[in-house]
């Protein structure tokens, strides 16, 4: 008699593996030649909560947020006071028209899982 069995965590292994990756792979963060470009361009986010959007470039210019669009979601993330990644973001939601935070811990291999906390307000 032989027996057989199923391995259901082979199945869900793809998703595993792919939850090891980087997060920042899937954001995008804009270039600005000054400092003042990037926060004139970030104004909103900035009235909204978001801290520090813009760090120095190495090589030049400035980058904005790292930033994240899905199903209707942006997510914003900017820097700490020494120029790495904050540990917050920020969230708009365009079909209610409201921004929030998101908590957004970093670990060496990027973002980790995060809550969605916050108030929301138009």
């Amino acid at each position: 008699m032989s027996k057989s069995f199923t391995l259901p965590l082979m199945a869900a292994l793809p998703v595993l593996l792919a939850s090891c990756g980087n997060d920042l792979d899937r954001y995008s963060r804009t270039t600005y030649s000054s400092y003042e470009q990037c926060l004139i361009a970030n104004r909103v986010l900035i009235d909204r909560g978001l801290n520090n959007p813009c760090v120095y470039r190495t090589g030049g210019g400035y980058y904005g947020p790292y930033m994240l669009i899905a199903g209707g979601t942006t997510r914003y993330v900017g820097y700490d006071r020494l120029g790495k990644l904050s540990g917050s973001g920020l969230t708009y939601d365009s079909k209610r028209g409201s921004y929030g935070s998101f908590k957004a811990p970093v670990s060496r291999g990027g973002f980790t899982s995060g809550s969605r906390s916050g108030s929301f307000g138009g």
